[in-house]
């Protein structure tokens, strides 16, 4: 799936404006919800740290994912930081995020495989024997088992289940 971002900065009303869309066919776009955020609170959020901008951004209404969050408040950024107000369209492609996503996993797979530990068949492949002294080993050979007095056995059990 498509999204496309639209980004506007409305001196007028001193607010910041982001609707989202989403392809509903070739090349055909559908408004899914707007919001508009107070143009002060955007500012004093970018001057805290990325982390809390992103927060800010996202609303019950717009929560995109993270790495989508990441380009709009790049987009934002942009917008504020430019001297003419013009929209900005930030353009995500599911696709895109798969493939990407495919990248880091296939990554981190390779820094596993290079970290894992040797595989049984080598654990296995030490003499173990040689190393194994069986003179303090103590083998206990009669075990009993007590049963207490007051736990009842399953016959006693049975007879209680079947009178009730």
């Amino acid at each position: 799936m498509r999204q496309k971002y639209l980004i506007l900065k409305n001196d007028e009303n001193n607010d910041l404006i982001i609707r989202e869309f989403t392809e509903q066919g070739k090349e055909i776009f559908s408004l899914v919800c707007e919001e508009t955020y107070d143009s002060k609170i955007v500012e004093s959020s970018m001057a805290i740290d990325r982390k809390h901008f992103i927060s800010t951004l996202r609303t019950r209404n717009l929560f995109p994912p993270e790495i989508y969050a990441d380009k709009i408040a790049e987009s934002v950024m942009a917008v504020y930081g430019a001297e003419n107000n013009q929209p900005v369209e930030v353009f995500i492609d599911d696709a895109d995020l798969l493939a990407t996503t495919r990248k880091e996993l296939k990554a981190a797979d390779d820094i596993k495989n290079e970290l894992a530990v040797p595989a049984i068949d080598e654990l296995l492949e030490d003499d173990l024997e040689d190393d194994f002294d069986d003179s303090n080993v103590i083998i206990k050979k009669n075990y009993s088992i007590k049963v207490a007095d007051d736990e009842p056995d399953d016959d006693e059990l049975s007879d209680v289940n079947n009178d009730s």
